[in-house]
């Protein structure tokens, strides 16, 4: 799901290549934490992104970033990037087409809202929700199927939900829908436990909308103009008025691949300084091979490898200024 930025100060596209230290790839809390660093450091930063707040963005509500009891997803982001701009960083919300290495080596950034060449690159990317794969989804998707509970839980006020996935973000989305009033939501693992934080669970077993079904898999979604009914592996159905599939992210590697960067189970794949295989070139956050294991896909985890990132990225650079001077 596409989150637009918060303000309209998009600039003009233009054919003009502007010069800065480093170019960050990604909206998220891994993107914005770089910046905040990078930009602290003397350094000249653009913080390219269409997708706004990563997947934190989508986050109703977040009670596990030290220093907030709660706060939404879109409103952490705000704070992040608010501070970060306080720093200098150049904010820039657009699409990129292509990263290429030039014969300088450094790296020419082309978007749809201009055109960037940087000494350094921080691959921030994060990742994209995974879809349940089964007749039915593509044909019904905004009409019942929905990928972001948090975000669609409104629509769906005195409505009856499947919610699919068993971990923190199925959990709050199942909550969210309890909490904005749908009238039943069935909550389902395809195994015979949830990998989420006990306390949701907790909550979940506490609410007399929320039932919670063990040993479901989804095979197809029925309905005419929107979604009517859910079919599982065990041939029962399940009579609904929309579905959530909350089962993760894949890694958005696209760019990183492109510029040779090596992976690791489908990952990124870095050093302890994560540094990727080309040089000048970081990464952090989701799309790296440091978070492998789901549960660890934390927004801590990503703002602490984003720190290490923009650190080694400051080093970088200035290890290629002396040698210049030299």
């Amino acid at each position: 799901m596409l989150l637009l930025p918060p303000k309209e100060d998009k600039e003009e596209e233009s054919d003009e290549i502007q010069e800065l230290d480093l170019g960050i790839v990604g909206h998220g809390p891994a993107g914005f934490t770089a910046a905040l660093y990078a930009s602290r450091a003397a350094i000249s930063v653009a913080c390219i992104g269409r997708d706004y707040g990563g997947q934190m963005g989508l986050a109703l509500e977040i009670e596990n970033y030290p220093g907030f009891e709660n706060i939404s997803g879109i409103d952490l982001a705000d704070k992040m990037r608010t501070q970060a701009e306080k720093f200098g960083t150049k904010i820039i919300y657009g699409e990129i087409s292509t990263i290429v290495i030039t014969e300088d080596n450094r790296f020419l950034i082309k978007s749809d809202m201009g055109n960037y060449i940087v000494t350094a690159l921080i691959i921030a990317t994060g990742g994209t929700h995974r879809e349940l794969d089964v007749p039915g989804e593509k044909e019904f998707i905004g009409r019942g199927v929905s990928y972001c509970a948090t975000c669609d839980a409104a629509f769906f006020k005195e409505k009856t939900v499947v919610v699919v996935g068993s971990g923190d973000a199925a959990a709050t989305g199942t909550l969210a829908l309890s909490d904005v009033g749908a009238k039943k939501i069935y909550w389902t693992s395809r195994s015979d436990y949830l990998k989420c934080e006990r306390i949701y669970v907790e909550r979940a077993e506490e609410r007399e909308n929320i039932e919670i079904l063990y040993n479901k898999q989804v095979t197809e979604i029925k309905g005419t103009n929107t979604v009517e009914e859910i079919v599982f592996n065990d041939g029962t159905t399940l009579k609904a008025d929309g579905i959530f599939a909350e089962i993760g992210a894949l890694p958005n590697t696209e760019l990183a691949e492109a510029l040779g960067c090596e992976l690791e189970d489908n990952l990124v794949r870095i050093d302890d300084d994560c540094n990727t295989s080309v040089p000048g070139v970081f990464a952090a956050g989701d799309v790296t091979s440091k978070i492998k294991n789901p549960l660890n896909r934390q927004i801590t985890t990503s703002v602490g490898l984003a720190t290490i990132a923009a650190i080694s990225a400051a080093e970088f650079l200035q290890a290629r200024k002396t040698i210049k001077k030299d």
